[in-house]
């Protein structure tokens, strides 16, 4: 008689991102992200704990593999981009949105500097099959909150609930040169993301 063992790998979801903490920076952005969902809401906007930059989603991978991303974003970017005297700094200027679906606030300063470790990311996850290959251009930007699909008729009935608000387009265009602040870049982590009813859980990765 032969018994079968089947050992079933569990997967994380993950993605590595740049984490921002600096309090003066959210809260000028909870300021934003409330006077936003005035003018367009109902929006789901993104808590200030959850608030990063994304730099490569991986999607579900093995734990060896997360092991193996995790030493190589120690080794090959946090101590060749960010253990040096040079700071990092970006600016967060701007405002914008993604078909009126994703909102974001643009990252100034370093996107060049943010752009290169994509692309060293990039090309280390094309030895892991199970991660999936990205064929659009990088654009670093800060999501800060997404639309609610919701039917034509309840968005006209928000927009008179908030006919006392600025439009969307006003507001876009107040915000078009606002700084939030300058944001200091300091490594690169890999993050864990445990989906649940009530939003998602970021948790870093170490080994």
């Amino acid at each position: 008689m032969r018994i079968q063992i089947i050992i079933i790998m569990s997967k994380i979801r993950s993605f590595f991102a740049v984490e921002l903490n600096n309090k003066q920076i959210l809260n000028e952005i909870e300021k934003y992200q409330r006077e936003l969902q005035k003018s367009i809401g109902p929006l789901k906007l993104v808590n200030r704990s959850l608030l990063h930059l994304t730099l490569r989603f991986l999607g579900n991978i093995d734990t060896e593999t997360a092991k193996e991303l995790y030493f190589f974003a120690e080794s090959e970017i946090n101590s060749n981009y960010f253990y040096q005297k040079d700071e990092k700094i970006g600016i967060l200027k701007g405002v914008g949105d993604f078909n009126k679906r994703i909102f974001f606030i643009n990252i100034l300063g370093v996107k060049v500097f943010l752009q290169e470790i994509y692309e060293k990311i990039n090309d280390k996850t094309r030895y892991f099959p199970e991660i999936k290959q990205e064929s659009k251009p990088y654009t670093p930007h800060l999501t800060i909150a997404r639309s609610k699909r919701i039917s034509h008729h309840r968005s006209q009935q928000n927009q008179v609930k908030n006919s006392g608000q600025l439009p969307y387009s006003q507001l876009k265009s107040q915000y078009k040169e606002f700084e939030f602040g300058k944001w200091k870049i300091e490594k690169v982590v890999l993050k864990k993301s445990v989906l649940t009813p009530t939003g998602p859980i970021y948790t870093n990765l170490e080994f």
